[in-house]
């Protein structure tokens, strides 16, 4: 599995945000809670499209947000977060998503390692696309993570 190493563009997120810890059944439990409010999100920048975005708050701790894109004047509905994501590289996995616990410590513990770059401190970003289901194991995803040049 080895990645694309992309420039990716600025984003914005809306959704909603947990603090937790890594692989927590609390992340998974977020989700049916979002697609129950993404009637109240408006200016979605891609239909179908959903987030899970990260950012280490401690060793073990971390914020975990479930969100779509959205246009960038796009407000913000009581109870829901927005994450402004800079631009810059990102390694893009992409992986069944069966394969998850597998594809995590294959990116943190082999290849970012080995790469010559550094993780950077912008959110590791889970894309799903419009065709992604939990339930399916063969479900595609990625995860894109944040770069920056050894120092």
């Amino acid at each position: 599995m080895q990645p694309v190493i992309a420039l990716e563009p600025a984003i914005r997120l809306v959704g909603l945000e947990i603090r937790t810890v890594p692989m927590s059944p609390e992340i998974a439990a977020l989700w049916p809670r979002l697609l129950a409010r993404l009637p109240e999100i408006v200016g979605i920048a891609e239909p179908g499209l959903t987030y899970g975005a990260m950012r280490s708050e401690s060793d073990q701790a971390l914020a975990y947000l479930a969100a779509v894109p959205v246009a960038a004047e796009a407000p913000v509905p009581d109870g829901m977060t927005a994450w402004e994501v800079p631009a810059g590289d990102r390694a893009v996995f992409e992986f069944p998503f069966g394969d998850i616990d597998r594809a995590y410590e294959f990116i943190f513990v082999t290849w970012l390692p080995a790469c010559g770059r550094r993780q950077d401190i912008r959110p590791i970003l889970e894309r799903y696309g419009a065709d992604f289901d939990p339930d399916q194991p063969s479900s595609p995803m990625q995860v894109h993570v944040p770069l920056r040049p050894l120092e």
